[in-house]
């Protein structure tokens, strides 16, 4: 597989690992954290954060990388 194919199968992947925007608030909220911890945490601005958990918007390129990393972290604090 050419590397390019590996980094579109890894992306694939990654919006695989992204939960509905109501799960992504409740897993931060489970977390205590407010979404402008979350957003310093990975590197984006607080409305990011928002527009996420509202659905409005769906993380891209890095911002998506970080976020499904903070996400998975959060999860397994559980």
């Amino acid at each position: 597989m050419t590397a390019t194919a590996l980094r579109v199968r890894a992306r694939m992947l990654l919006h695989q690992d992204l939960p509905a925007p109501e799960e992504r608030r409740a897993i931060r909220q489970a977390a205590g954290l407010s979404q402008g911890e979350l957003a310093e945490a990975i590197g984006v601005t607080r409305q990011a954060i928002s527009n996420w958990e509202s659905g409005a918007r769906t993380p891209k390129g890095s911002h998506l990388e970080r976020y499904v990393a903070a996400i998975r972290t959060l999860r397994s604090a559980d």
